[in-house]
């Protein structure tokens, strides 16, 4: 298996709030009782964070700059197993016998790959098809206007209760595009504006609450497994796979494991 950082940031994970810039938030109170709703919810609330520092990206990994290749418009496979390729913007797809409560009939959006405050490789990403019973709104009244319709999505079980936006609209002040995914992370403010203005449609931008972090070793030993010819995929896959805000609980693992089973037949 390769592990491709390209040259990107990841975050220190000493803050419990920061991921993202404008667009991240703290989820906190998660039980705090004036957030119950009059349908016996407890909704936690949202807002903005301090910044914190960034850590560069791992200069001990293999550098790979892709940015010259295009944008993916189509599925593109990766590799499988201990082949598999693992970059910023790909999507990481489990097996039929993954049976981790999240990872589970999961597809896994990478966000991003580099160094924690302990010098450990990690790598982060966001479960795409993991919806919650809320939109961004109600978990917020810092997200407003036409935005506050979206659906929150469950990213993972790390994250000391954030929550964070993916998009695709390149015009907004949101840094640099994650891999070659077409989606950028950050620019909340510019993007409820946009929104609201009609500039960008809601569709082009995606909550999450929390992500999943892996350890080198850890990805090591999910691509190592292999039953039945069955193993984790790494795939390439047109950014509105990722910011689908109308996904049920494993609907683009379904998906894309339809598209594996293509590939794998047309070999």
């Amino acid at each position: 298996m390769m592990l491709i950082p390209f040259n990107t940031i990841l975050l220190s994970f000493l803050s419990v709030c920061y991921l993202g810039g404008a667009a991240a938030f703290c989820l906190r109170s998660l039980l705090s009782p004036n957030t119950s709703s009059a349908d016996g919810y407890s909704r936690p609330k949202l807002s903005y964070p301090q910044l914190h520092s960034l850590l560069p990206a791992s200069t001990k990994l293999q550098m790979t700059d892709s940015s010259s290749d295009a944008i993916s418009a189509k599925v593109r496979y990766l590799g499988s197993g201990p082949d598999a390729i693992i970059r910023p913007g790909v999507v990481l797809v489990s097996p039929v016998h993954e049976y981790d409560h999240f990872l589970m009939k999961a597809a896994v959006f990478v966000y991003a790959i580099g160094l924690d405050d302990n010098e450990d490789m990690v790598i982060r990403g966001v479960i795409i098809d993991h919806p919650t019973a809320f939109t961004v709104g109600e978990m917020s009244p810092n997200v407003m206007g036409n935005l506050s319709q979206n659906m929150l999505y469950r990213g993972g079980n790390s994250g000391s209760d954030t929550a964070m936006m993916l998009h695709s609209a390149s015009s907004l002040q949101s840094g640099e595009m994650i891999g070659n995914s077409g989606i950028y992370e950050g620019g909340i403010v510019s993007a409820m504006e946009a929104a609201d203005a009609g500039i960008i449609s809601p569709n082009n931008c995606k909550f999450f609450f929390n992500y999943m972090q892996f350890r080198e070793l850890e990805i090591d030993d999910m691509f190592a497994t292999v039953e039945d010819g069955d193993a984790w995929v790494s795939l390439e896959v047109p950014s509105e796979y990722v910011l689908d805000s109308d996904l049920d609980r494993g609907a683009m693992w379904s998906k894309l494991r339809n598209k594996i089973r293509e590939f794998r037949q047309s070999k």
